[in-house]
């Protein structure tokens, strides 16, 4: 009997609890609150623009206006915690790296995407995006970044044409230079200084060994431009206000971020490298499997996908936006795409993100970048 009485008890309190998160996926109904983490720059002005037009049409489809909570944040840091609070995560919704959502698909981190969408929907996202983010449908793809130089008017013309230019005299301790490779952009000014020497960075990868004999040279060089640097940058909010203070005479950045720093009204422009862009897929947002709210994050991780929502997107200047078919990409997009020559970086970093290169890669980065050996 006193078995029984507990396990009453237990089931109560249980319910209790489901209800009092909102955890109400068995009736139909979204839970009130969802918990999305967001990222950096951009994609959070893009999903805080978004937490208004997605409560009403939660309301419109299910009667509950839910409220999305976005918490912003370096996204090495945010994928860090949520490995630390695994089983028991913080959020619903993250934006995270590639690298970072396909190591979470064998560990059971997330709720598949590509089976709320019908066959039909899911084909209207770009193929050839989708192939390369190789998220095996658990994410589906949202922007393609680029990274441009972002220069100070007051420099003469031609002054800056390539990332290379980073190790000029002239230049010394006035470049805003990208951080270590704990932040995912410093794998860029690697590709660049491969692009730039003409080295085959296959040859720095193979079966298994990175082969550090091939790839120092590029790392060398990379140490070059970073002893050069004002600062080891960790992301626009270092950029900005050195840009706009005119500490920094050239940075390195996302071509999105450039265009509205020039928007701001802040004294720069924007060179494309004579070398190539270097431009990469990068994922929309993925749900996590211990969600505690699955309808609305699932109507979320749609949401941000519409034409609604693209639109917004291009309100505040999320340009590089990927559009499915039947939408358009922004102007901007449009005309810089077309015109600059776009390196695609995706394979060389998913080669150095590699379990098997990775901390060798690290270790070189570090040795000869950071300490200068």
């Amino acid at each position: 009997m006193r078995d029984i009485k507990n396990w009453l008890a237990a089931a109560g309190i249980a319910a209790l609890s489901a209800f009092a998160s909102g955890a109400s996926a068995e009736d139909g109904k979204p839970g009130e609150e969802l918990v999305v983490y967001t990222g950096t720059g951009i994609p959070t002005d893009f999903a805080d623009a978004l937490v208004e037009p997605f409560s009403k049409h939660m309301q419109g489809k299910y009667g509950v206006p839910v409220h999305v909570r976005t918490v912003p944040g370096a996204i090495p840091t945010v994928w860090a915690q949520f490995q630390t609070e695994w089983p028991n995560p913080s959020g619903d919704v993250y934006w995270l790296y590639n690298q970072n959502i396909r190591a979470g698909i064998d560990l059971g981190y997330w709720l598949p995407l590509q089976d709320k969408f019908t066959p039909e929907e899911w084909a209207s996202f770009d193929q050839g995006a989708m192939k390369t983010l190789n998220t095996k449908g658990f994410s589906a793809p949202i922007e393609i970044s680029a990274w441009v130089l972002v220069v100070q008017n007051s420099l003469a013309d031609g002054a800056v044409t390539s990332v290379n230019d980073f190790g000029k005299d002239e230049f010394a301790h006035r470049i805003t230079f990208d951080s270590a490779l704990s932040v995912g952009s410093g794998y860029n000014a690697i590709a660049a200084a491969a692009a730039i020497r003409g080295d085959d960075w296959h040859t720095w990868f193979q079966n298994g060994q990175f082969n550090e004999e091939a790839a120092r040279p590029a790392f060398d060089l990379v140490a070059k431009w970073a002893a050069n640097a004002l600062t080891l940058t960790q992301g626009s909010g270092s950029i900005r206000p050195l840009l706009r203070r005119s500490e920094s005479l050239i940075s390195a950045w996302w071509w999105h971020n450039a265009v509205e720093e020039v928007k701001a009204g802040t004294a720069v422009h924007i060179v494309e490298p004579k070398e190539g862009v270097i431009a990469l897929v990068q994922s929309g947002p993925v749900i996590s499997s211990k969600t505690k709210n699955p309808i609305a994050a699932v109507e979320w991780a749609k949401f941000v996908h519409s034409a609604e929502a693209n639109a917004a997107a291009q309100k505040v200047g999320y340009l590089n936006k990927l559009p499915r078919a039947g939408e358009s990409a922004s102007p901007q997009w449009q005309d810089f795409s077309g015109k600059a020559k776009l390196l695609w970086v995706d394979d060389f970093r998913d080669a150095m993100l590699n379990p098997a290169y990775n901390e060798k890669v690290l270790d070189l980065y570090n040795r000869v970048v950071i300490q200068g050996q």
